[in-house]
């Protein structure tokens, strides 16, 4: 079962493209971007970086935080997705169970 996490471009489609009446040429332009660069984050093939959280807090009227934690949890997400067996056969140094 694979848990979707909101991500970036989903929130860019839903309350910014669809509900702004946005295109992804006027966001592009707005950011200083290619809209090469706008479709890449909207469809997840490109990972919002702190340059971009910046201009999108700018230009959104957000904070650069929003893009980042959104980013990360996707980026977590698949890490965790990634390394699940291998993360098995790792020995724990530390646990936190309450004896």
């Amino acid at each position: 079962m694979r848990t979707h996490h909101t991500t970036p471009g989903d929130v860019l489609k839903t309350k910014v493209l669809s509900r702004m009446d946005i295109t992804q040429e006027e966001l592009a332009n707005a950011l200083g971007v290619s809209r090469f660069s706008v479709n890449q984050i909207l469809n997840s093939r490109r990972s919002v970086t702190p340059e971009m959280a910046v201009r999108l807090a700018h230009v959104l009227d957000t904070s650069p935080e929003l893009w980042l934690n959104l980013q990360m949890k996707v980026d977590l997400a698949e890490a965790e997705r990634e390394l699940k067996d291998e993360l098995k056969q790792l020995k724990r140094l530390r646990t936190s169970k309450i004896s």
